[in-house]
């Protein structure tokens, strides 16, 4: 990991922040198999490259396209429901 990288790291609050979603629901969100595992574990929490939650949030905005009338919670709300309807 080089020294640029690691000035982009990201915990839980700044996750959130960009997300737009509460502190629960991002590690609801970790917890999923789609989602950017993290680089660290520590006392304070999970830490993630922001990059790799940018690209994240990116590949869902084209999936799932911007201005459809939900909100980008609404839409991981109901992407996880689906997930679990499936089993996955």
């Amino acid at each position: 990991m080089c020294m640029e990288e690691l000035m982009r790291l990201a915990g839980a609050h700044e996750v959130k922040q960009l997300l737009g979603v509460s502190r629960q629901r991002v590690y609801q969100l970790a917890a999923r198999s789609d989602f950017p595992k993290p680089v660290a574990a520590l006392a304070q929490g999970k830490v993630w490259l922001l990059g790799d939650i940018e690209q994240w949030l990116a590949e869902r905005q084209l999936l799932f396209g911007k201005g459809r009338g939900k909100s980008f919670d609404q839409e991981v709300r109901d992407l996880s429901a689906d997930y679990s309807k499936a089993g996955a």
